[in-house]
């Protein structure tokens, strides 16, 4: 039997990813069918628990790839000052929304929910994102131009979380928001009022 190459594998492992996220974003974490998503992609229905264990698992490893995808994406000026980096990573996100809407759907549209039953699986897929927003807003925080108004953890989760819901409303069907709107919108909720 020939063996699979790195390139191969990776190559099958992103069709799952991109098979999963169509069977994510129409049916939810609950609603989705690993064999659906094994089929979807090309392969026999027991294939994909060759990549991934469990759905939850596929499921968590495409919110990671959004926060790797922001992560990578975000060059940080501190120059510029925290505002202005904030902005910048609620551009970025956008952009990863508008890129690839079915990833948008999964994740901005289902892991909020998950949050409670799911919290550890939940933490630990965000956490590049927090981590990247903490570490802005402790600087914002340290130089004096934002407000010490909560620990900058608390904050990262906040802008998060407010990002997410915007983007959320932007992406429904009979919104009168689209994604151009989000970072003024964002920059009008959430930034403005870090402002010393």
């Amino acid at each position: 039997m020939p063996r699979i190459t790195t390139s191969e594998r990776g190559a099958t492992r992103s069709r799952f990813i991109d098979a999963a996220k169509t069977e994510f974003a129409e049916r939810g974490l609950a609603g989705a069918r690993f064999d659906e998503i094994s089929l979807a992609a090309g392969h026999a229905k027991g294939t994909i628990y060759n990549y991934f264990a469990t759905k939850e698992a596929l499921f968590f490893t495409i919110v990671e790839d959004w926060c790797g995808q922001l992560v990578a994406g975000f060059v940080p000026n501190p120059g510029e000052g925290a505002e202005a980096e904030l902005r910048e990573i609620a551009r970025l996100d956008v952009e990863i929304a508008r890129k690839d809407p079915a990833l948008a759907r999964v994740v901005i549209n289902q892991v909020p929910g998950l949050a409670s039953s799911h919290d550890e699986a939940v933490a630990a897929a965000i956490a590049p994102g927090v981590n990247l927003l903490t570490g802005v807003i402790a600087a914002g925080q340290a130089s004096g131009l934002l407000a010490n108004v909560h620990a900058p953890r608390t904050l990262a989760r906040l802008f998060l979380t407010t990002l997410s819901g915007i983007e959320q409303e932007a992406l429904a069907d009979d919104s009168e928001l689209d994604l151009d709107d989000v970072v003024n919108l964002v920059e009008r909720l959430f930034i403005s009022g870090l402002r010393r």
